[in-house]
């Protein structure tokens, strides 16, 4: 965008930290005005400071220039939602985080997240490290979160087979813990890989933190496999958020008595994701380019309706038409467009359900 030109690194940093402006309303300020002294002489709300503008523009680019130098110094590179550098991948997702704090090289590389339980059974260690094993071979980066069990495995098999692998986690660079996986870390970094993080190097991670990681997992990659995972857990959000990015979502099915394989099954059972028993079948789905999130399906009154009341539980044909209160015949004409545009789907019994979350109602009706 061209307004953007003008936005120099430590302005937008600087702008961030001063008065804790972050996502979509940072993203609008930059789209808005064309200079953080324009925002500061226009879109301030003035009572509130007692200095002068000049004062306090000189002061946000301070801070976002030692932000930098500080992080810099220790390897980190700060990267904006506005920078080159930023990834495309992310950049197109909901909420995409406003701030990327890298250490090591993030490339646009094609990437397939693999994630886990911390606590996996013999069979999902050897599924692991089999995938992450046969991917890496085939150039394909990897996304995990550094966390123990299946995420540690997956890394560790990358390296060990001269592959390429990111890391994603919920803390700041600084404050990596425990040790093994700060020596991890550092290995990932060493074999040419990356560790990414939305928050500064001295943040210590928090509990909300490890939710609002994970779709930046999914975010990095253009399809997502889950080794093992209980039907709760952060492997269950990373799967949820990439179904509705609308990545290809793959789980290596279980044994149906184990508790590790309950959350692979309940996303088949939703059809939220595709069963993977060999590595090849996310190979053929990672050359095609993700969906971006933002490309949004224009709907008529009628079909807006329908999508207004439809979600992931299946809904009767007599339920929509109750809901909706228009005639049948124009209920299933309205069906069979959203069908052809796959926002939705037709189960067995005259049931339907919604497939996209992104829809917006067309000026013309």
């Amino acid at each position: 965008m061209k307004t953007r030109s003008l936005w120099g690194k430590e302005d937008i940093i600087g702008l961030s930290l001063y008065h804790s402006i972050h996502g979509p309303r940072l993203r609008a300020i930059i789209s808005t005005y064309d200079s953080l002294d324009t925002f500061c002489r226009i879109g301030l709300s003035k009572p509130l400071f007692h200095d002068s503008i000049s004062d306090i523009i000189a002061e946000i680019r301070d801070i976002g220039h030692r932000h930098i130098a500080s992080h810099e110094e220790q390897g980190i590179i700060i990267s904006t939602f506005d920078s080159k550098e930023y990834p495309q991948n992310l950049l197109h997702i909901e909420y995409p985080p406003s701030l990327l704090y890298i250490k090591g090289k993030l490339n646009e590389e094609i990437a397939i997240g693999i994630v886990g339980t911390r606590a996996p059974t013999p069979y999902g260690q050897r599924a692991a490290d089999y995938f992450a094993e046969i991917l890496s071979r085939n150039r394909v980066c990897i996304v995990s979160g550094l966390a123990p069990g299946i995420d540690t495995i997956v890394h560790k098999s990358v390296i060990k087979n001269n592959g390429l692998t990111y890391a994603v986690i919920a803390s700041g660079h600084q404050q990596i813990s425990p040790r093994n996986t700060r020596d991890l870390s550092e290995e990932i970094i060493e074999s040419g890989g990356a560790i990414v993080s939305e928050y500064s190097m001295n943040v210590k991670a928090k509990p909300p933190f490890f939710p609002r990681r994970n779709r930046i997992i999914s975010g990095l990659s253009t399809s997502v496999l889950i080794v093992e995972s209980g039907k709760k857990g952060g492997s269950m959000i990373t799967a949820q958020f990439a179904f509705d990015q609308n990545r290809d979502v793959f789980v290596i099915p279980g044994s149906i008595f184990s508790p590790m394989s309950e959350g692979n099954h309940h996303l088949l059972l939703k059809d939220k994701a595709m069963i993977a028993t060999n590595p090849n079948e996310l190979l053929l789905q990672a050359k095609r380019e993700p969906k971006k999130q933002t490309d949004i399906h224009e709907c008529n009154v009628e079909e807006h309706a329908i999508l207004h009341y439809l979600d992931s539980e299946p809904k009767h044909i007599d339920e929509i038409v109750a809901y909706v209160m228009i005639s049948r015949s124009k209920i299933m004409s309205s069906l069979l467009t959203l069908q052809c545009r796959s926002i939705i789907k037709q189960l067995p019994g005259m049931n339907f359900i919604r497939l996209r979350n992104e829809f917006t109602l067309s000026k013309k009706t």
